[in-house]
């Protein structure tokens, strides 16, 4: 297990944003889960140093926090953990009561974090209900690169922003449900944001069919830099 002491508000706002998968901010936080539950000062510096958590600036200098792979390991690793943390009251003990079902969820099936929360397909050979010997399901790690090759063909330059309509056209066959869960991860990578127009007068009926959905938002546009 990853070795830093956390406090219980600290352990929840982990815990969210494993749950959501997603990028929040402190206002976020504060008015989906609880007033005063944020990351500011020593708490937020605690959890980058470490690097359970990267954080950037958006509009009107919020934070935005996303979960780090660190994050991600620190999550499994409390899902093993039988030890409720004190001061967690019963809402505690009923949380790690679901920890303990959800963990011996993952290693009977051999699945990770990412598939739970994270909206990856379900990895190959560990599904409980696998598909047909004929089946050419795709995965993840190709989904990524197919996003990747089509963000390339349509963007003007890396890391300009680009249409998710457009990328969306190049990816051919892709299921839209996998595509959404991989682009969903792929935030969390360095150099990849999915972001909102903000002019939404501009969006066309067909950008917002191709948003996905992260977060409470619908997110319109894909910048990726080169690695």
């Amino acid at each position: 297990m990853i070795e830093v002491k956390l406090s219980v508000p600290e352990r929840a706002l982990l815990f969210i944003l494993m749950a959501r998968n997603a990028e929040l901010s402190n206002p976020q936080i504060e008015k989906e889960y609880a007033p005063g539950l944020k990351l500011t000062g020593k708490n937020r510096e605690k959890l980058l140093d470490a690097k359970l958590i990267e954080c950037r600036k958006g509009p009107r200098n919020a934070y935005f926090f996303t979960l780090a792979d660190g994050g991600w390991r620190w999550c499994r690793d409390e899902l093993r953990n039988r030890k409720v943390p004190a001061g967690s009251g019963s809402a505690g003990q009923a949380l790690y009561a679901i920890f303990a079902g959800l963990d011996g969820f993952l290693d009977r099936t051999g699945q990770g974090v990412p598939q739970l929360f994270g909206g990856l397909p379900l990895t190959p050979g560990a599904d409980t209900n696998p598909a047909p010997a004929t089946s050419t399901r795709i995965t993840a790690d190709e989904v990524v690169k197919r996003i990747r090759r089509g963000y390339r063909t349509v963007a003007p330059s890396p890391g300009a922003w680009a249409r998710l309509a457009d990328v969306r056209r190049e990816l051919g066959d892709l299921d839209r449900a996998e595509v959404d869960g991989v682009l969903r991860l792929m935030v969390q990578l360095p150099g990849v944001r999915i972001e909102e127009e903000t002019n939404q007068k501009t969006l066309t009926a067909e950008d917002r069919a191709a948003a996905v959905r992260i977060g409470n938002n619908e997110q319109h546009l894909l910048s990726i830099e080169d690695r």
